[in-house]
């Protein structure tokens, strides 16, 4: 029984040791790898590939059909061209709603604000557009420190919840968003700044648990999944730590939560302030209380995501909750334009129920506009 009793002994301390060499041998290939590792940016006539970003607007492009167009630091343009020089401007960070899916230069939220401002009192008022599409708020904060930060914007706007929600889910196994692995490979490029390093610990410990054994395991049962379409792949790559197929992604809303604080503080080093807009997204209330064009474009995400109405409510509220000490400790202002489309009476959501129409990107902008114009948040 002694001999037994030693030789589990041994071979528990042998599995503890190999399971500490596989968790070492996985954070240093990690950091081998990063220095080497862009991603894959998907080529389009007005972006080129970018290290930190992935990809990024070309400078001074100017599409065929005179929009979209951008100034000479990839920053699309306002609807006219924009001085060389500016001092202090305003920024608005987020997706594609940010950048104005569809909507002609002029038409867009920043754009819409800059022109606002322009009309009450400050001529000079510049708003810069930073939204790319796709891009989350933990994407966002990357932007800030690559595009934004050496030019000390006075106040920046970070259009949020929509993305940050979408796409941290596997909704249907058709629809894979790969949220797990797309964080991994977006902390693989923040180690090329080491002024990110707070991001890299932050994917460790919110994304992947400290445990890149975990995320090896999930990664390759996920893969496994996409070789095999046997669903049940899909529950164990969720026991290691993988996004859960149409479950809240409770880990997704902590991450962002806390990018959200850290860009809030890298604004305010600088000098800036930093507003959250919490954006109009379909589905987040009762149909009580929905006008039939958002219950059209709830219906139009279901069909892509079928638990968003169960769903994406929980994990907005998840972050909204994970987001108040920010905003009590006065770190950053915080609009709701959750509801700003509840009296319009046309539409506001285009076709794919997610993009908003002129009019939904005009009540977006009047709900912003009064924090900006707030003097401890001034242009």
């Amino acid at each position: 029984m002694p001999s037994i009793r030693a030789a589990g002994i041994l071979a528990l301390l042998g599995l503890l040791l190999a399971g500490l060499l596989m968790e070492g041998g996985l954070r240093l290939y990690a950091e081998l790898r990063a220095p080497r590792f862009v991603g894959a940016a998907v080529p389009t006539d007005d972006t080129q590939p970018d290290p930190l970003l992935v990809a990024w607007f070309k400078p001074n492009y100017v599409a065929p059909g005179g929009w979209p167009a951008y100034d000479a630091s990839g920053f699309r343009l306002n609807g006219a061209p924009r001085p060389d020089t500016i001092e202090r401007p305003a920024a608005m960070l987020g997706g594609s709603t940010a950048y104005g899916w569809d909507a002609p230069d002029d038409g867009t939220i920043p754009a819409l604000l800059e022109h606002r401002l322009q009309s009450v009192g400050q001529p000079n008022a510049v708003v810069l557009n930073a939204g790319y599409p796709g891009a989350t708020s933990i994407d966002t904060l990357l932007v800030y420190h690559a595009r934004l930060a050496a030019l000390h914007p006075a106040t920046v706007i970070l259009l949020a919840g929509l993305n940050d929600v979408y796409y941290a889910v596997d909704w249907i196994p058709d629809n894979r968003l790969h949220w797990a692995s797309r964080t991994y490979e977006l902390g693989l490029r923040a180690r090329h700044e080491p002024a990110l390093r707070p991001l890299v610990d932050a994917i460790n410990g919110y994304a992947l648990g400290n445990c890149y054994t975990c995320y090896a395991f999930g990664a390759s049962l996920s893969g496994l999944y996409d070789r095999t379409q046997m669903v049940p792949m899909l529950s164990a790559a969720a026991f290691f730590g993988q996004e859960p197929l149409g479950g809240a992604n409770s880990r997704a809303m902590q991450l962002t939560a806390w990018s959200i604080g850290e860009l809030a503080r890298r604004v305010r080093s600088d000098g800036g302030c930093l507003i959250v807009a919490w954006q109009p997204i379909a589905g987040l209330y009762d149909a009580v209380g929905q006008s039939p064009d958002e219950q059209l474009a709830e219906q139009r995400i279901a069909s892509r995501a079928p638990t968003w109405p169960s769903v994406a409510p929980r994990m907005f509220a998840e972050l909204r909750d994970a987001t108040r000490p920010l905003f009590a400790a006065g770190l950053a202002g915080e609009v709701d334009a959750t509801r700003a489309f509840d009296k319009a009476e046309q539409r506001v959501f285009q076709d794919d129920g997610v993009h908003y129409t002129a009019l939904g990107n005009r009540l977006v902008a009047e709900a912003v506009l009064p924090a900006m114009t707030h003097a401890a948040c001034g242009v």
